[in-house]
């Protein structure tokens, strides 16, 4: 049995016209489900409280962006339940992870019906107030930063606002003295940006680091060393193809527990977390999700 969690604000009523779609092979199919189609976050939480009380549920199937899928995340890490996706969303990085980005919503239902998930890492943060699962990246520092000036923006809309953002933040933006533990490696470091990344991707596809794995038990932890603005906004473009790494003021490290204290705030997923100081630790196999190939 399937529970569909609809993002009914997505993509212009792209979420709602795929969810449609894959109700459809649903019933032609015998495969019985329920949908949530709410409005806010708050009344999908709730939900999903109540539903998944339920033991008959075998996958939970976010319909929506990356901002649903770390929702639900919350609900099926460490569970017998599987997430699987219906990418609706702007950037669809989760999606791009496992293969489903440009599937049709047929593919996607056959490969849920048909095969078995896998298994996929998650990293867990914990900070002085919660522990929050993520599937991609956790950011800190100037992009950060960008993402939170854009969800001030309440007009234009889309990418307009990230370009008004990014003019905003690079404006008043000083490097962060941050004090990182890694695997019990101690690294004290002024930084323009830094990110923990359990996959590839972040921001609608910018590869943020190219090298990173969601089925290593490790991180990437990718640092840039404080550098002009002009010289940041040269190596900004390059993230999106990763091509950014060999910068000679990029450091990458890899481990599995990474302590962040620094004066300022953490997104994960794109999503805003919590201030620092955190901690995020790799949990392997955490996640049951279908892959595509």
């Amino acid at each position: 049995m399937y529970l569909i969690v609809v993002n009914s604000k997505s993509g212009k009523g792209h979420a709602r016209r795929r969810a449609s779609k894959f109700t459809d092979l649903c019933k032609e199919n015998g495969v019985r489900y329920k949908v949530v189609d709410k409005e806010s976050a708050e009344d999908t939480k709730r939900d999903l409280n109540v539903e998944l009380l339920n033991p008959e549920y075998r996958a939970l199937i976010a319909v929506g962006g990356d901002g649903l899928v770390n929702l639900c995340v919350q609900y099926v890490a460490q569970k017998p339940i599987s997430l699987g996706v219906l990418p609706a969303g702007t950037g669809n990085d989760f999606a791009r992870a496992v293969g489903a980005y440009r599937k049709s919503t047929e593919e996607i239902f056959w490969n849920l019906y048909q095969t078995k998930p896998d298994s996929i890492d998650l990293g867990l943060i914990e900070s002085n107030v919660l522990k929050h699962w993520f599937v991609q990246v956790l950011s800190t520092g100037f992009d950060a930063l960008v993402n939170s000036q854009a969800n001030e923006i309440k007009w234009p809309k889309g990418k307009s606002k990230y370009t008004i953002s990014t003019i905003l933040t690079l404006a008043r933006f000083k490097p962060i003295a941050y004090r990182l533990i890694i695997d019990e490696k101690i690294i004290e470091q002024d930084a323009m940006l830094l990110s923990v990344a359990n996959g590839k991707t972040y921001g609608g596809g910018m590869r943020i680091c190219p090298n990173a794995s969601n089925s290593d038990g490790q991180f990437d932890v990718l640092l840039v060393r404080p550098v002009s603005k002009l010289v940041l906004l040269t190596i900004f473009p390059k993230v999106f193809f990763g091509k950014h790494i060999p910068h000679p003021k990029i450091d990458v490290y890899r481990g599995k527990d990474v302590a962040i204290s620094g004066k300022t705030k953490a997104f994960a997923d794109g999503e805003y977390i919590d201030d620092l100081p955190i901690r995020i630790q790799n949990i392997q196999n955490s996640l049951s999700t279908w892959l595509f190939v």
